[in-house]
């Protein structure tokens, strides 16, 4: 991932060239990946007074062949289509590109599209490995150009209120930041060889940067969360949002120090690769973030999913004069030592209108979600399962005497403990990983100790040619 001097100085010289929007142009968009949560994209856009959704980018012809029906009948218009995002960089009449594409690609095509003068937003977690995000954070310093984090609750006005009470001591000292992911994920089935790719799928580019090996699970689409070459499990794809809401609540700008996560991929055997359960702990100085991952229900046979203190997919942050619920991504309830509610703010935010703002402006610094806080934020995610994958099998009593020295590590892992009990998941069949605890320094980003050669592996990540950063291949 190293930028060459041919590199700096193309970067450099990138930001002049980039369109200058006057008060009465059209901001012109181009969004790529429109399956699911691009389509959101395209709506949340098009929705925007002074702004035009020019281009729709995706590899799967049906899915962009439905999506041009859509536009058209709802917008009466046609965009320009691509399936190759280096013809959307490439259309001059295009400012800024929008990623909702599988996590793999999101890193390289911001860095293509800054690369080619234009504005980004892209969704989380912005990188799929720690250099990828350091990288886009890198590009559009040299740049100057907009690059927004889709970590949306950073714009939820209920949120930044909640947040500036923690900041300003509303429950004391904070002791422990808690996420919190519990979100159903049963089994993808498991498959005995090579799965068909589906017709009108280019697989050459959706592999993109990936190694392009056969499928070897039954969905291409959406399941590739749960596999290492393309996806972060369910830390990077919801995790990302409770992760980045604990960091914000904590105030902590840079990795922390040291890192240790464990768990595994129980209940069922699928072809599924990343956890189903575990719990990382990122050893800040303010205060320890500690983050839980559940994707079993509450007991074996149940629909519900576990709740603590009022959050399933949320975060509770603990102080010394309370906690604090934060139950979605626009509402929070603060409450004192005996459970008394204090205070609670509600209230959501256009993530989209802030990006537009910042490009009106040419002013990154009105993004509420710059790409340098989701890059941390999406590391946090990486962090954990880098020492999750590091590490090797271990019975529970193991786990437990290894994070006894930590109050909070140590509740966390027994509530694991009873989660997995309930669900009839036995850990002397399938046991539970210890992940290596990772040294970090956090001002350079770089792995320290005897694991830093194994880490630095994983947090580089690969990038096939001529899918690499390296410039547009």
């Amino acid at each position: 991932m190293n930028v060459s001097r041919r590199e700096v100085l193309f970067g450099a010289a990138l930001a002049p060239f980039a369109r200058v929007l006057g008060g009465n142009d059209d901001l012109r968009i181009g969004v790529v990946g429109l399956r699911s949560r691009g389509w959101d994209h395209v709506t949340g856009f098009a929705a925007l007074p002074g702004v035009r959704v020019v281009a729709l980018c995706d590899v799967d012809r049906a899915v962009l062949g439905q999506r041009v029906e859509e536009f058209q009948k709802k917008y009466g218009a046609t965009p320009r289509t691509c399936a190759d995002v280096r013809e959307l960089c490439d259309m001059p009449d295009v400012d800024a590109i929008s990623i909702a594409t599988p996590n793999h690609w999101h890193a390289l095509m911001a860095i293509w599209a800054m690369q080619a003068g234009k504005h980004v937003y892209v969704e989380k977690p912005v990188s799929h490995s720690i250099r990828e995000g350091r990288a886009i954070v890198d590009w559009q310093r040299r740049t100057g150009l907009v690059v927004q984090a889709g970590t949306q609750c950073r714009s939820s006005t209920g949120l930044q209120d909640a947040i500036a009470f923690l900041r300003a001591g509303g429950l004391g000292r904070i002791t422990v930041a808690r996420g919190l992911c519990y979100k159903p994920r049963p089994s993808i089935g498991r498959v005995d060889g090579d799965q068909p790719i589906p017709d009108g799928v280019d697989y050459e580019l959706w592999c993109g940067p990936a190694a392009k090996a056969p499928l070897r699970r039954k969905s291409l689409h959406y399941d590739w969360h749960w596999v290492w070459s393309t996806g972060n499990g369910d830390l990077g794809n919801q995790g990302i949002h409770q992760m980045d809401i604990c960091r914000w609540a904590l105030g902590e700008a840079s990795l922390p120090p040291a890192t240790r996560a464990w768990g595994g991929r129980v209940g069922y055997v699928d072809d599924g690769e990343t956890p189903n359960t575990m719990v990382v702990v990122h050893e800040y100085a303010t205060a320890p973030l500690v983050f839980e991952v559940r994707g079993l229900p509450r007991a074996t046979g149940a629909k519900e999913m576990d709740r603590f203190l009022g959050a399933s997919v949320g975060c509770v942050i603990h102080g010394e004069g309370g906690w604090m619920s934060i139950p979605s991504y626009s509402e929070a309830k603060a409450f004192d030592r005996d459970g008394k509610l204090i205070s609670e703010w509600q209230g959501g935010g256009d993530h989209y209108a802030n990006f537009v703002d910042a490009v009106r402006h040419k002013d990154p610094g009105r993004l509420t979600a710059p790409i340098v806080e989701g890059h941390v934020s999406s590391a946090l995610c990486h962090l954990g399962n880098v020492s999750l994958r590091l590490g090797a099998p271990a019975d529970p009593a193991a786990i437990a005497e290894t994070v006894a020295g930590d109050v909070a590590a140590s509740e966390a892992h027994a509530r694991m403990r009873e989660h997995l009990r309930v669900n009839a998941v036995d850990l002397a069949a399938t046991p539970l990983a210890l992940g290596r605890r990772l040294r970090i320094e956090p001002s350079s980003e770089a792995f320290l100790g005897e694991d830093a050669d194994a880490a630095e592996a994983l947090a580089r990540g690969s990038h096939r040619a001529p899918f690499t950063m390296q410039g547009r291949g």
